[in-house]
């Protein structure tokens, strides 16, 4: 089906414009006044429309278990983990499917078409995980593009078996291999992890997407590892590395010297805000859970933000909408200007699918039509207010849409 938006504000256009999307869902024409006609009409109204949202960072598989009746009291990471060892115990692939297939139709109604998720494998939960996330992307596939991790939540070599499950993951169908060094007893194992993740990687010939540095600890060394060895390994701009906490408790001069690295070795930084609801509970001044925002942006690094868990032991809360993490960002980051509301957007879009590696992403002639139409004037005010997505378009199909606004009633 043909479909004709008219009056659309484009974050790069000052006046509006009309997109023609064909039958075969690419976009064939941009420009204001298109006098053509299409199966569908849709009136924008002046209101922003963007590419579709990316979420280069959640965990399919223990999404919504804090429902389960268990309410997580505890308030630091390593009691999470431990209260999700009983969890994921109870395991089946249904009920991993079933609350992962949930997690990606919230996203997607916010507008978010395009998910990495990661997946446990270790000891205590096998590839039970895995495969419902696997199976959960399956059923997925006419409305969001996932990509899944497979992820040694509790380590590798504390968790003995788990790097011969990391390699049956990806004959089962992983498109990437995932990392947490931290977990190991002592930093040579701690680097030998990183070695064996990148050693399946390049098997593979896989991204890698790492867990690193999560904690507020000055000495932890997992990224600036990482990012030597992303160079001598020839991987530049095939790792992603979220949280890296502890680069805020660094020197200023390490940490600068660890960025110039990252930079160098062209990794992606991940930035999960929500972590700050379990950040433990500090003396005063308390952590913000989060990187160096702002210096590793200076520096040209891809920057993107996640939501990373959506009700689950970890964090009670999450909607799946990339506005509320990226308002979240911004409060955490300290950016509070049009400019830098800007910088926050790119990292739920562009960002993000660079981070991803996704071909014909954005709105432009020739590309796929991935894109949403935000009851919002720009950009600022789509953060500020989180908004209807008004219509979500998927390779030229609308599969979602708001059809009633509420209203104040008189008395």
């Amino acid at each position: 089906m043909s479909i004709l938006i008219k009056n659309a504000r484009l974050r790069e256009t000052k006046d509006s414009v009309d997109i023609l999307i064909d039958e075969t869902g690419k976009i064939i024409d941009i420009r204001h006044g298109l006098n053509v006609s299409a199966e569908e009409t849709i009136d924008a109204q002046q209101n922003l429309v963007t590419p579709t949202f990316v979420d280069p960072h959640l965990h399919l598989d223990k999404a919504f278990t804090a429902l389960d009746g268990r309410i997580s009291t505890f308030e630091t990471l390593e009691e999470s983990l431990q209260l999700m060892h009983d969890i994921k115990r109870k395991y089946t692939v249904e009920d991993v499917k079933s609350r992962a297939v949930k997690a990606i139709e919230a996203s997607v109604r916010y507008g978010c078409t395009k998910i990495r998720a990661n997946a446990d494998v270790d000891s205590i939960c096998g590839l039970t995980a895995l495969k419902g996330v696997l199976e959960a992307k399956k059923e997925c596939k006419d409305i969001a593009d996932i990509q899944v991790v497979a992820f040694p939540q509790e380590g590798i070599f504390v968790d003995e078996g788990t790097e011969e499950l990391l390699y049956k993951s990806m004959d089962l169908g992983a498109d990437l291999i995932g990392g947490m060094p931290a977990l190991e007893w002592s930093d040579d194992d701690g680097k030998k992890h990183v070695d064996i993740v990148f050693e399946i990687a390049k098997r593979y010939n896989v991204d890698i997407d790492f867990h690193l540095d999560q904690i507020k600890d000055p000495f932890s060394r997992y990224l600036e590892y990482t990012a030597i060895k992303t160079i001598r390994e020839g991987y530049q701009g095939r790792v992603t590395a979220g949280h890296c906490v502890s680069l805020a408790w660094q020197t200023d001069a390490h940490a600068q010297k660890v960025i110039s690295l990252v930079k160098k070795a062209n990794i992606n930084i991940c930035v999960n805000p929500a972590i700050l609801a379990i950040m433990g509970i500090d003396p005063e001044p308390r952590t913000r859970g989060i990187t160096r925002v702002r210096d590793l942006v200076k520096a040209g690094v891809n920057v993107t933000t996640s939501q990373d868990t959506i009700c689950d032991q970890f964090h009670l809360y999450g909607t799946g909408d990339p506005l509320d993490y990226g308002l979240l960002l911004a409060y955490a980051a300290q950016y509070n200007s049009n400019e830098t509301a800007e910088i926050v957007y790119d990292m739920i879009t562009f960002n993000a699918a660079r981070a991803m590696r996704l071909d014909e992403y954005g709105i432009k002639v020739g590309n796929r039509a991935n894109l949403n139409i935000i009851e919002a004037p720009n950009v600022r005010e789509a953060l500020r207010l989180r908004p209807s997505r008004l219509y979500v378009i998927r390779n030229g199909k609308i599969i979602a849409r708001t059809i009633q606004k509420s209203e104040i009633l008189s008395c």
